[in-house]
């Protein structure tokens, strides 16, 4: 098997592959598209056997849970539990390069999230990303576009490693931030740093010491 490869070159051919992307995602196919911060694959979060098949393609160990890709906090609430300061966080930080683990609800299949009781979230701040989720209108369980262990992709021709094991790859250049997403655990009673990436610590504590 190889994937098919799409260049998006202007808004036309973004709308198509957007709407192209989605059918594949609905269908239960693997997809490899950009975000601001590094290429990313997923599937349907909604469909157990997807996100297996997710897994097995990027050889991922199955205990290492697997993000939410999302197009708004409206539509993550139907997903998992916010409280006044993930609402605060996403409300300042996203559309944008921030990750943030919270409760989640069981309308998320545990095989997403290893079996926890919590969910990281992701909203990608890229026109592609954007269109594709709306027009899907489920969430995408997905990780950094690369096998497990390697470099993460940081444009189309790197993405392109996963050909073999991906049904479709969004080439839409090179990533703005080529730079991991900020992840930060509020599932505790106290915010956890987990990794620090295109958003500061200092910018998140500005906004968390208001919540206190």
């Amino acid at each position: 098997m190889s994937a098919t490869v799409l260049k998006i070159t202007d808004g036309e051919s973004l709308r198509k592959a957007a709407a192209l992307a989605a059918g594949y995602l609905l269908g239960g196919k693997l997809v490899v598209f950009p975000t601001e911060t590094v290429y990313g694959i997923g599937c349907n979060a909604l469909d157990p056997s997807a996100v297996e098949r997710l897994y097995y393609a990027k050889k991922r160990p199955f205990d290492k849970p697997l993000l939410l890709h999302l197009h708004s906090v409206k539509q993550a609430m139907e997903y998992s539990v916010l409280d006044a300061r993930s609402k605060a966080l996403l409300e300042r930080f996203t559309p944008g390069p921030l990750s943030v683990i919270v409760r989640k609800k069981e309308t998320v299949p545990s095989i997403v999230t290893s079996g926890g009781d919590t969910v990281g979230l992701r909203f990608p701040d890229e026109p592609f990303f954007l269109a594709m989720a709306r027009e899907a209108g489920i969430p995408i369980a997905a990780t950094s576009a690369n096998l497990s262990g390697f470099t993460s992709a940081k444009d189309g021709n790197a993405a392109a490693e996963l050909k073999d094991v991906a049904d479709l790859i969004i080439d839409h250049g090179t990533c703005a931030f080529s730079l991991e997403s900020t992840l930060l655990s509020l599932a505790g009673q106290r915010p956890k740093l987990l990794r620090e990436g295109a958003i500061s610590k200092e910018k998140l504590l500005e906004v968390l010491s208001v919540c206190d």
